[in-house]
């Protein structure tokens, strides 16, 4: 297939870069991936390119139930797990690039928005950010496509040191850019630009978070004691699953944590534990956020996830959220806790018959609590 010579050279800036791609996007923009690996010499730099499509695929290839919409938000996404999965293939310390393409372009059906296409590049220390919105009635799909395309390959070229990109766009298009730096995740997380950050096990902060199979310990950690750590490490051995600890800004029964106590939380479990960092209150919104996920929870916790004055529409929430568990194929591991004068485990609570699977119970004990320590150092 011949191509527009001024495609062919920017092709070529970006294949001799010396830098590895990996691209994704969710059909429009992907007469871009056409350009690249119709090119000679494209297996030194591309080293993946997918296109999931239709929703499901897209919430599998980044292990996230959504719902991801064509936006900024969703390009972002992709090109984070496209960057690592460039940089999991590429040589150590090789320069990577990921680009996430999502897009709504011209339909011939009825559909809510303009038409517009998102484009995100996860370079080494920023995301650099660009959105098009095209006027209505001025073009068809196809020179939608091929405009998105060409702002992509031009971003591509701006990132191997080329020219600004933007410069020459058809009428009919608009362009926004911006861009994140990268140096400062916990307050790109405050700053509500993020949904969720980790603090790896050796302390270093990350924008990029592995979605799935991730089992959860969700808790305030104030403080973090013993008791976690071994309910941690007894769920994480029932599940088969490496576990990690959550610590959410903002809580269902306690006002938002300010970004000076978060990070004093964190201090004591830096360099010790994979700590995954969110905005989210809810369990529905945690499992919206990580495909599949295991959750590790005591009994007080596990009976209001099943009371219906937690969710917005009472009962009818209640039961809308058990069967999106269910469909998303959470669990969650139940520890017993002294609850008054008594010690009450998983069989305590009256799980409905449909969703007894979701529930595990798991035969730890250990009768500490954040509570009690405060108190005592008190």
């Amino acid at each position: 297939m011949r191509v527009a010579s001024d495609i062919w050279a920017q092709v070529e800036t970006v294949l001799h870069s010396g830098l590895r791609l990996a691209l994704a996007t969710t059909g429009g923009g992907s007469e871009l991936i056409s350009w690249l690996l119709n090119h000679p010499g494209a297996s030194r730099a591309i080293v993946e390119a997918q296109v999931p499509y239709s929703e499901q695929a897209l919430a599998a290839y980044l292990a996230s139930a959504g719902p991801h919409r064509a936006d900024e938000q969703t390009a972002r996404a992709m090109a984070g797990r496209a960057f690592v999965r460039a940089v999991s293939f590429a040589a150590p310390k090789q320069g990577c690039i990921g680009v996430g393409c999502s897009a709504a372009l011209a339909t011939n059906r009825v559909r809510r928005g303009a038409d517009r296409g998102c484009i995100a590049l996860r370079l080494g220390c920023a995301y650099r950010l660009f959105t098009l919105h095209f006027e209505p009635g001025t073009a068809g799909r196809l020179e939608q496509e091929e405009a998105l395309s060409r702002l992509a390959l031009a971003a591509l070229v701006e990132a191997c040191g080329g020219p600004v990109a933007g410069a020459s766009l058809p009428s009919y298009a608009q362009l926004a850019r911006r861009e994140l730096a990268l140096d400062d995740p916990l307050g790109l997380l405050f700053a509500g630009e993020l949904d969720v950050v980790e603090m790896r096990s050796d302390g270093e902060l990350v924008p990029e978070v592995e979605r799935g199979q991730r089992l959860l310990l969700s808790g305030s950690f104030n403080p973090l004691h013993e008791g976690h750590e071994r309910l941690a490490a007894a769920a994480g051995q029932l599940s088969g699953r490496q576990p990690s600890l959550e610590l959410a800004s903002e809580n269902v029964d306690k006002p938002p944590l300010p970004r000076s106590e978060l990070e004093r939380r964190l201090a004591p479990m830096r360099g010790r534990f994979s700590v995954v960092l969110t905005r989210s209150p809810t369990f529905l919104q945690k499992a919206r956020l990580f495909g599949g996920c295991h959750f590790v929870l005591g009994y007080d916790t596990a009976v209001r996830l099943l009371q219906g004055r937690y969710y917005e529409e009472g009962e009818r929430g209640r039961a809308a959220a058990l069967a999106e568990f269910a469909a998303q194929g959470c669990r969650f591991w139940v520890a017993g806790r002294v609850d008054g004068d008594a010690y009450r485990t998983l069989a305590d609570i009256e799980v409905p018959a449909q969703y007894a699977d979701l529930f595990a119970s798991v035969p730890f004990r250990m009768d500490i609590s954040s509570t009690e320590l405060r108190a005592r150092k008190a």
